[in-house]
């Protein structure tokens, strides 16, 4: 049975883009990294001592637009060399033009909207790669709502930028469901009384999308 959003007391959905939208970056990532040859013992340490919910690492700043992709480059060449290329517009190597939007997800947001509800994207991003996000996904046509970190200056899962979502969608929280494939912003999207759903592959995770849709049924 399809329930359309006048049939159930979820309003919205809210996608993240990377890993939810598009095929998980993760397996991407560890490719990238042999192929520019990174020191692994040394990625390895930077990782294990990285925090998603650290607001001042420099790629919080970054994903926030208060640094500059030139200096978070800077810093990350001299932090662990090669690992900034990633990062980096003019690479072979750069993270973004890797990340294949998987068409079965961007059919199901179509589908979503046909059913009446309201659609958000909510991406933790870079200014500088928001011509490759948009060439891989008619954005406009898709979203009702588009939260790009680097232009509103709050990132997940600061408590703020789901706030800030629900109230450009003008729903309230326990109306509005949010996928993402990083459970810590999760975390905080369930304490701010969202819905939620883990994405660990993007296909299978619009069946439980559609449980939850279901489930909250009037």
């Amino acid at each position: 049975m399809t329930v359309t959003s006048s049939e159930s007391n979820i309003d919205a959905v809210l996608f993240d883009w990377g890993g939810v939208i598009t095929v998980p970056p993760g397996p991407i990532v560890e490719k990238l990294y042999r192929q520019i040859d990174v020191d692994q013992d040394q990625l390895r340490l930077r990782r294990k001592a990285y925090r998603d919910d650290d607001p001042d690492s420099q790629f919080a700043r970054l994903e926030r637009g208060e640094l500059s992709l030139e200096a978070y480059l800077t810093w990350s060449r001299q932090d662990l060399p090669g690992a900034e290329t990633i990062w980096d517009p003019e690479s072979a190597h750069f993270l973004f033009r890797h990340l294949t939007v998987v068409p079965e997800v961007v059919e199901r947001i179509y589908q979503l909207k046909e059913r009446g509800f309201l659609l958000g994207l909510l991406t933790n991003n870079i200014a500088e790669a928001w011509p490759t996000v948009n060439d891989g996904l008619p954005i406009d046509d898709l979203f009702d709502v588009v939260i790009n970190s680097a232009f509103v200056g709050m990132r997940k899962p600061e408590h703020r930028i789901y706030v800030h979502a629900l109230e450009k969608l003008g729903v309230r929280a326990e109306h509005a469901v949010f996928l993402d494939d990083n459970r810590v912003n999760l975390e905080a999207a369930r304490a701010c009384g969202l819905n939620v759903v883990e994405v660990k592959q993007p296909v299978a995770a619009l069946e439980k999308l559609e449980a939850v849709i279901k489930e909250l049924a009037r």
